[in-house]
């Protein structure tokens, strides 16, 4: 019995888990390389193609984020290659959007504009293009590794594509200070796509496009209970955000807690700035208890799934992910 019970435990001993760097990784041939595709122009179309792969050997099974590497020659200096971001970071079957890909063939084209691209005769020919796939574990900069064999997909057209700041949408207790218009916890649904998208969208700046951080100032509206003396989370004016607009639903929902209607109070933070995390998916609200209308600059880091809140209205710059209010 003691010389089983050794055995076991040598046995656990050996087979514990223990990182290490991988030496080889890499992407699966695509069934469907022949069939020809064209890829969309509008970077709100959901059309995406897919890669797949399996996880590199790190030793164990671990939690890694997935992207994509093209190229128009198979033999280019990997810096030379264009990032693909996977809608679906974590998982190895990667869906990467076609408007990406016709963004970064475009970039490798060195188009300049549309008229170029319709000068060149862009739109009526056939590319192949070549793949690499990227892993990684979050926080363990000596776990990237980029697949050492290359596939393709042979027969890629492409609309001209250019990459422009994306957005989220605030939902709540707030005012666009330009027009006036408040949303007063509007239905995040595509009936009010238009007056969302003219009134209630953060943007990324422009040189920081693709980095998915948005910037919007916005005044917060007071609460009718608060007016007249109220003073809990209920009378605070509040908000959240929506990377879509698809209703009242945690598909596309930014929140400060995942329960509906919770609110964090930051009242005697904001002024000197705020920061905290973002639930993905979550349906609560941040809140400020305020009398009168009050404006206020917001970031929202969708990447490290943080929101920085300041009073006043802002110029933002930012060194590194971190945002500074000047």
């Amino acid at each position: 019995m003691a010389a089983m019970v050794f055995g076991f435990s040598s046995c656990k001993q050996e087979d514990d888990p223990k990182y290490h760097e991988p030496t080889t990784f890499t992407v699966n041939e695509p069934a469907l390389k022949n069939q020809a595709f064209r890829t969309k122009s509008d970077m709100t179309d959901k059309e995406t193609f897919n890669l797949f792969c399996s996880q590199p050997d790190y030793g164990y099974s671990a939690i890694c984020n997935y992207s994509a590497l093209v190229s128009l020659n198979p033999d280019a200096p990997i810096e030379e290659w264009k990032a693909l971001p996977n809608l679906t970071p974590t998982s190895a079957q990667m869906a990467i959007k076609t408007y990406e890909l016709g963004v970064a063939i475009n970039q490798l084209l060195n188009v300049e504009n549309a008229a170029d691209f319709d000068a060149r005769g862009l739109y009526d020919q056939e590319f192949k293009c070549y793949f690499k796939a990227v892993c990684e574990i979050p926080g363990i900069e000596s776990s990237k590794i980029i697949s050492q064999n290359t596939v393709s997909y042979d027969k890629v057209m492409i609309n001209y594509a250019e990459k422009l700041p994306a957005w989220i949408y605030i939902c709540g207790d707030v005012e666009n200070i330009e027009t006036g218009i408040a949303n007063g916890f509007l239905a995040p649904s595509a009936s009010n796509l238009d007056t969302y998208k003219a009134n209630f969208a953060l943007y990324e700046p422009d040189d920081m496009i693709g980095e998915k951080l948005y910037v919007g100032a916005f005044n917060l509206t007071p609460k009718a209970s608060a007016i007249e003396g109220g003073t809990t989370p209920d009378d605070c004016a509040q908000f959240r955000f929506f990377t879509e607009l698809l209703g009242w639903t945690t598909d596309a929902s930014l929140g400060s807690n995942e329960a509906d209607f919770y609110c964090e109070p930051i009242t005697d933070k904001w002024e000197a700035g705020f920061s905290g995390d973002i639930v993905p998916q979550g349906l609560g609200n941040w809140g400020v208890l305020i009398t009168e209308k009050k404006p206020v600059t917001i970031v929202v880091d969708q990447v490290n799934n943080k929101i920085f809140v300041k009073e006043g209205v802002h110029e933002v710059s930012f060194v590194g992910r971190d945002p500074e209010f000047n």
